[in-house]
C-alpha cells in the first residue's frame, strides 16, 4: 500500500467535521446530564470528543498552508494563532485520553473523580490540561476567522460566526454546561468554521491547480 496516493480531506470537510464532532460529543453526553459518570454515553462522548480535537490539530496546520500573510503583522497572528490551535488541541486530547482510561478503570463516578483528582495534583496540569490550556483554542479560532477576512481568503460573515459562537458559549458555560445557550453557540462556531472552509478551501484549490497548470506549462 502506498500512503503517499492516501487523499486528504478536503479543507471544506476538515473545517465542518471539527466543530460537528465536537457538537456531537457535547449531544451526546446530554443522557448523562454531562456528569463524570463512566459507561457508554461518556465513552461515546469523549471518543467522539477525541477526534474532533485531532481535526481541529489538522485544521489548524491545514490553514497554515494554504493562507497567505503579506504583512509582518500578519505573519505573526497566523504563526501564533496555529500555534495556539495546534498546542491547545493538543492539550485537549491528553485531556480527553485520561477522561477515556479513567472511564474505562473506573466502576462509578466516586472513582472517576478520585481519578481525575490524581491528575490534577501534578503540578501545572490542571491549568494545562483541563484549564486555560484546553480553552484557548477558541480564541485561536476567532482569530483564523478574523485573518482570512483581513486577507481577503475569508468573508465577514464566517468571522462574524465564529466570533459570536465562541462568545455565545464562553457565556453559556457560566450558566452550566447543560444551558441552552452552549449548544447555540456550538452551531454558531459549526456554521462559521464550515463556512470558512469553504472560502479558504476554495482559494488553496485554485493555488494548487494554478501551481499545477504553471508546472505543465514550465515542462511544455
Amino acid at each position: 500500500m502506498n500512503l503517499t496516493n492516501i487523499k486528504r480531506p478536503s479543507t471544506s470537510v476538515l473545517f465542518a467535521a471539527a466543530p460537528a464532532l465536537f457538537l456531537g460529543g457535547w449531544l451526546l453526553m446530554r443522557p448523562i446530564d454531562g456528569r463524570s459518570e463512566p459507561g457508554g454515553w461518556w465513552t461515546a462522548a469523549h471518543a467522539v470528543w477525541l477526534a474532533g480535537f485531532v481535526l481541529f490539530a489538522a485544521m489548524s496546520l491545514r490553514f497554515r498552508e494554504i493562507t497567505v500573510a503579506r504583512t509582518a503583522g500578519q505573519r505573526i497572528a497566523l504563526t501564533a494563532s496555529v500555534g495556539i490551535v495546534l498546542l491547545s488541541a493538543l492539550a485537549n486530547i491528553v485531556q480527553l485520553s485520561i477522561d477515556l482510561v479513567g472511564g474505562f478503570t473506573s466502576a462509578n463516578s466516586a472513582e472517576l473523580k478520585d481519578a481525575f483528582a490524581g491528575v490534577k495534583d501534578i503540578p501545572g496540569a490542571e491549568a494545562i490540561v483541563y484549564g486555560i490550556g484546553a480553552q484557548v483554542i477558541f480564541v485561536g479560532l476567532v482569530v483564523f476567522a478574523i485573518l482570512a477576512a483581513v486577507v481577503r481568503r475569508g468573508t465577514p460573515a464566517s468571522a462574524a460566526l465564529v466570533t459570536a459562537g465562541t462568545v455565545v458559549m464562553a457565556v453559556g458555560m457560566g450558566f452550566g454546561r447543560n444551558h441552552w445557550s452552549v449548544p447555540a453557540g456550538m452551531i454558531c462556531l459549526l456554521a462559521g468554521l464550515t463556512l470558512l472552509g469553504r472560502e479558504v478551501g476554495g482559494y488553496g484549490g485554485s493555488v494548487a491547480r494554478g501551481s499545477r497548470l504553471s508546472s505543465i506549462a514550465g515542462r511544455a
